[in-house]
């Protein structure tokens, strides 16, 4: 068995606990968010093999560039491959808010925050899955213990995470009627964070740079994350509800209500 089927089993082992124990942990309704991550689970393969990669290779095709050499593929090309995985990615993460048991728990901001994070979350463990396939397939990789793909765990743990952010910013755009802002802020965030990535491939900066850039992006993740969690807490606290209650009553005093 090739060692990287290991280290996926790890890593997606991990990965699973380790936010089904976050969800657990700040929601009491972490088993319906959770039930959610598995129609999310095959939807990093349908979107790689029957999308992405035919309209990647067609594009390619009829430019007459090789994907394989990005350091002289055209601008053009490498803007388009840079925009190919978010604009695919971050549409097919929230179609299983096509089943109505799903779109019901969308009725607030707490809703919407561990809905998009659950799909998120379990897009990229079925990623993670869908990647390790891919590298079993390379003979380069063949003869590597499974010790040895450390990186691949660290690297899908924290993208796990990425998607469950980008998620929670589309639906949360979704549910305040705002779907294209939702959309272009959670296409952005991902374009940002595949940006090093591609830049690297292509030869244009050592891998230095790249993983500094990721880092960045990451830090401005967990910062998005928060403040969405934030709100999301405001608006169920009691507390906020109280106080909202408060400055009505006042109005009313004001404008010499009862």
């Amino acid at each position: 068995m090739p060692g990287i089927y290991i280290m996926a089993v790890i890593t997606v082992s991990i990965s699973a606990a380790a936010y089904t124990g976050l969800l657990r942990i700040v929601t009491p309704h972490w088993r319906r968010y959770l039930w959610l991550a598995l129609p999310a689970l095959p939807l990093s393969a349908i979107v790689n093999r029957l999308i992405k990669q035919p309209i990647g290779e067609g594009v390619a095709a009829w430019a007459g560039v090789s994907t394989d050499q990005l350091g002289t593929a055209p601008l053009w090309f490498l803007l388009f491959l840079l925009l190919l995985s978010p604009l695919t990615e971050e549409a097919i993460k929230i179609t299983p808010l096509l089943l109505p048991r799903a779109r019901a728990w969308l009725g607030s901001r707490d809703g919407a925050l561990w809905t998009g994070f659950a799909l998120g979350v379990g897009f990229g463990i079925g990623e993670a899955a869908f990647i390790a396939y891919g590298i079993a397939q390379s003979p380069d990789y063949a003869g590597m213990p499974w010790y040895l793909f450390t990186g691949f765990l660290n690297e899908r743990f924290i993208v796990c995470f990425g998607h469950g952010v980008m998620t929670a910013v589309l639906v949360t755009g979704l549910t305040q009627g705002r779907p294209l802002r939702g959309y272009v802020g959670a296409v952005l965030l991902h374009t940002a964070a595949n940006a090093g990535a591609l830049a690297y491939q292509a030869g244009w900066v050592p891998v230095e740079i790249a993983t500094l850039s990721l880092t960045v992006v990451v830090l401005l993740l967990a910062v998005i994350f928060e403040r969405l969690r934030r709100q999301a807490l405001r608006e169920t606290s009691p507390a906020a509800h109280d106080a909202e209650e408060v400055i009505l009553f006042r109005r009313n005093r004001t404008d010499g209500g009862p």
